[in-house]
Order: structure tokens, then sequence, then C-alpha cells
């Protein structure tokens, strides 16, 4: 099965039900604890990022910041750098929001301020330069991924950075791409594409790939509410909702396309690290600069 005639048959069917609310937030949960990647980010975090924070004071914004699970340990990494940290966590949906808040609201003390804005990256006003601006898969997101780089980098101050971890438009992500693009009539950025970006500003930056991998077997076993929540996230849109042929084709092309030892089955996650560290270019002539 491959993904050329998931495609067709995508494009022949209806409008499929796009991930939304307590749907979208249980089924990245439940995505999540299936893979590595976070710890993986983690740890790549506290070796690459943290350290290079001021050991007095540092501002943080995380750019869609969900739920707030890898915010926190961001967070008590960077307290471990800086006597002072303010934390600001960007979060389109309410509830996603506000468990954000109740993560990290207990946080709050002399040492460390957090704050949530519930509030999309396109509609945020800040006059506030940050040491570090984070944007964990979140770029996928953006209506316009372009737009939102050059806003991320006017929001970096001098000698800081803008990080941006974002995965390949590899074997995981073909699904997802496949349906965003009826879904949202548009295409989303994966790596490549930044990485193409970037090089068209001119602008320098180091790109590295953290390596992850996700446990797909509940997704074989089709009694799994895990499983299907797993392959929803993974299509980003609820699978069960699809026709039967799609269902069908989702299933025989994780097969084809998983790893297995006989008793698991993994697909590769990884994600590449973009780090940016602020430029003496004019944000307002990078658009013209990139030809767009």
């Amino acid at each position: 099965m491959n993904i050329t005639a998931i495609r067709e048959v995508i494009q022949q069917s209806e409008t499929p039900v796009p991930l939304a609310g307590e749907h979208y937030a249980s089924s990245l949960a439940i995505y999540e604890a299936a893979s590595d990647q976070r710890d993986r980010i983690l740890a790549w975090t506290r070796k690459t990022l943290v350290p290079e924070l001021h050991e007095d004071r540092a501002s943080i914004l995380s750019v869609g910041c969900g739920a707030g699970d890898l915010d926190k340990e961001i967070l008590e990494a960077s307290t471990e750098q800086s006597e002072v940290v303010a934390y600001v966590g960007l979060e389109p949906d309410e509830r996603q929001c506000q468990r954000f808040v109740s993560q990290m609201g207990e946080k709050t003390n002399g040492r460390v301020q957090v704050e949530a804005r519930n509030v999309g990256f396109e509609d945020l006003r800040d006059p506030r330069r940050y040491d570090l601006v984070i944007m964990v898969h979140s770029l996928y997101y953006m209506a316009d991924p372009a737009w939102a780089v050059e806003k991320a980098m006017g929001l970096v101050k001098d000698g800081g950075r803008l990080v941006i971890l974002l995965a390949a438009n590899d074997t995981l992500n073909e699904l997802s791409s496949s349906f965003w693009e009826v879904e949202a009539d548009r295409e989303a950025w994966f790596s490549e594409d930044l990485d193409a970006y970037l090089n068209q500003l001119g602008l320098s930056y180091e790109r590295e790939r953290i390596q992850a991998r996700l446990n797909v077997t509940q997704c074989f076993n089709p009694d799994s509410a895990a499983g299907t929540q797993i392959a929803d996230f993974i299509a980003q849109v609820a699978t069960k909702k699809l026709t039967p042929q799609l269902q069908d084709m989702i299933a025989r092309y994780l097969d084809a396309t998983s790893e297995h030892d006989g008793q698991q089955r993994w697909l590769p996650h990884n994600v590449d690290a973009f780090t940016i560290e602020q430029q003496a270019v004019s944000y307002g002539a990078l658009a013209a600069n990139a030809g767009r």
C-alpha cells in the first residue's frame, strides 16, 4: 500500500473530520505516551539549550505549549541554570491552556514567573522580547508558516535564539499531510520546507535530528481504543469516521511501513531541531528577501 493510492481515495471522499478539542487532546496524550520522543527532546534541551541561558535571569516563550507536559520539564531544567526564569506559554485551545496553568501555575514563586496566554500566535500582541522562543510541533498548524517564522524571530532578544522542532515529511507524517491538504486546502510545513526557507532567507542556523520511535502495536488491535486514538493522531482525523475503504488502506499502510520484532511494532518518530540565533537583519524585509 502506497501513499499515492491513499491520496487519490482521499480526494474522492467526503471531507474528513479533523481532530479538535477534547478528541485532539486525549489522542495527543495517548500518542505521546506511546513514543519516547518527549524524553529525547527533553534530554536534547538539557544538553543543548539550557546551558546557554543566562545564569541570573532567563525569559522563555513557548508557542503552542499545549497542556504543558514538556514545558514543565523544560522549566524545571531552566531553574537549574538560571536564578530567575520567566516562562510564557501560548496556546489557542482554552482547555489545553487551562491544563498548562494547572501544570505550571503551582511553580510560580520568587524565582519563577509563569504566564499562560490563551491566544493564537497570529493574534499575539507582545512588546516583549525573549531569550528563547520555542516552537515544538506547532509550525504545522500555522496558516502562513513563513510569516510565523518571521514573527517568531522578531520576538527574540539580541543574543537570544529561536528553536523550532519539526518532523520530516516521512512515513509517519505522510498520512497527516495528505489529510491536511484536503481539510485546510493548503500544505503543512515539515522540516524540509523550513530548511529550504531558511536557506532562501540566507540565515545561518543549526539543524540536528533527534531520533525516536512510536509504538504502533495497539493500532493493529481493532478493539483497542488507545490504538484508534494513536491512529487518529497519526492521520490527524477521526479514522473511525472515514470510509471502510480508507480505514483498510490506512491499516495496510501502517502494516507495510512499520518495523516489528514479532511482538511490537514501531514507526520512526524523529524530529529535527532548528536553532536560529538572533541575527542582524531587518525582519520586515524577510519576505522580500525570500521572494514571497
